[in-house]
């Protein structure tokens, strides 16, 4: 039988060959991968984080409030008898047919637009100032793994922005019954495709979550925001968009027209939907080894 062994006073007794075991490093517990456990105390304090945020209280707003207003006033305005010049083309396909239709149409440009906007000045806030503010630093002492605190990040964005878009497509639906709209199948196919759009719209915001933690800046994450939208411009006139994520939410819409509309099919909406989780794992990679904060 092995004897067991002191080294020296105080020293622990171990049997021959026996070692003691060490604890995972904080290194280790950021790459382990996240249980859900984790992700919900993550998400308890950043619900917090958001709902006193400055960002939180502009951005809810303009999409559930300013978006239905504009489509309504952008539908009354294309069926206003004063209208003429270059708004009258502006407008002309939204001068005649079902006012529901129109309004929700409207809106559903509109949010496929202004989710990615909102939603990638939120992923930049809500990630890049972590770095502006020194606080990243920080997490590596909570017992919460960084990938944890990550995708609890990316989940509450999803979630809010989500319900955002649907009390704006809401919203729409009950300002266009009170200015004298009735809901048909139409309306309710084109308030459908809104909810589409604008959901795609938010999950093509969650990369700029990974483009902050890369650069370390929400400013610089704006920086790229703009630049992809540039871009996405650029790819839809050389008429490649509707195979490009960051385009198809809009074409889908109707900004391009029935045609661009009709071009877009369940292959590309599906292609556009898989950039969500795409980013929610970039991200939570990124910060699982983050070093040098």
């Amino acid at each position: 039988m092995a004897r067991a062994r002191r080294d020296k006073p105080g020293a622990p007794l171990l049997r021959h060959g026996a070692c003691r075991r060490r604890k995972p490093s904080g290194d280790r517990l950021s790459t382990r991968w996240p249980t859900v456990n984790a992700i919900a105390t993550a998400w308890s304090v950043e619900l917090l984080k958001l709902r006193r945020s400055v960002v939180a209280w502009v951005v809810t707003p303009l999409l559930v409030v300013i978006v239905p207003l504009a489509s309504v006033g952008s539908v009354a305005l294309a069926r206003s008898p004063d209208l003429s010049g270059p708004a009258a083309g502006k407008f002309g396909a939204f001068a005649t047919g079902p006012l529901a239709v129109a309004c929700l149409e409207v809106c559903g440009q509109i949010l496929s637009v202004a989710t990615l906007g909102a939603g990638g000045f939120a992923a930049a806030w809500t990630f890049g100032r972590e770095f502006g503010e020194g606080t990243v630093g920080a997490l590596f002492g909570l017992p919460v793994p960084r990938r944890s605190i990550a995708l609890a990040k990316g989940l509450l964005l999803l979630c809010w922005l989500t319900a955002c878009v649907l009390l704006a497509v809401a919203v729409t639906i009950g300002a266009s019954m009170v200015v004298g709209g009735k809901l048909g199948p139409d309306a309710w196919l084109a308030a459908g495709i809104g909810l589409g759009a604008g959901s795609l719209g938010v999950g093509l915001a969650l990369p700029f979550a990974w483009v902050a933690t890369v650069t370390r800046s929400a400013l610089g994450t704006a920086g790229v925001l703009v630049g992809l939208v540039a871009v996405t411009q650029v790819i839809v006139v050389l008429g490649a968009g509707s195979w490009f994520p960051y385009a198809v939410p809009s074409l889908w819409a109707g900004a391009g027209g029935p045609e661009a509309s009709a071009g877009i099919g369940p292959a590309a909406v599906l292609l556009t939907a898989a950039v969500a989780p795409a980013g929610l794992a970039a991200v939570g990679w990124a910060w699982a080894r983050l070093s040098d904060v």
